[in-house]
């Protein structure tokens, strides 16, 4: 390959190999953190937002299976090369196993720039205290807000 041909490659062709294949090559800082929704309703608990890959969205949902085996599992995660999830497996994990921890068959979570709002349905105020508890302990740096409604 004579030099002009080579400038032309390395000049041209490879940047737009490169851009074609989007985010593969695109540095950790450009890929934003996304958000996860995550809503327990009875025996359903249902998972959405952003993933940077597929493998990253079946982490999420293999950390989640591991937590129960008698809750049906809705994954509508989208990978997104330009987002990633907002927290790791593991604490998407923790904030969901909290909930399950307290009995709360009422609840939705939503994980964005660093923090959880937090709604949910219990029994009475001792209830919502200790989710409360359950959720800032597992929420490892996440700003939390809730907003609790009791039943009783």
């Amino acid at each position: 390959m004579q030099l002009p041909q080579r400038v032309f490659v390395g000049a041209l062709v490879v940047p737009m190999l490169l851009a074609s294949v989007g985010t593969v090559f695109r540095p950790a800082a450009e890929i934003q953190p996304g958000h996860l929704v995550f809503a327990v309703r009875g025996p359903e608990i249902v998972l959405a937002g952003t993933a940077g890959s597929i493998a990253e969205r079946q982490d999420v949902v293999d950390a989640v299976r591991e937590l129960t085996a008698s809750h049906r599992i809705t994954d509508v995660i989208t990978p997104n090369a330009g987002e990633r999830m907002p927290v790791t497996p593991p604490v998407a994990a923790a904030l969901l196993g909290a909930v399950l921890d307290q009995d709360v068959a009422d609840f939705t979570g939503v994980v964005h720039k660093g923090h959880l709002t937090a709604s949910a349905r219990v029994a009475d105020p001792d209830r919502a205290g200790a989710l409360s508890d359950a959720l800032r302990r597992a929420a490892e740096g996440l700003r939390v807000d809730e907003d609790f409604t009791t039943t009783g």
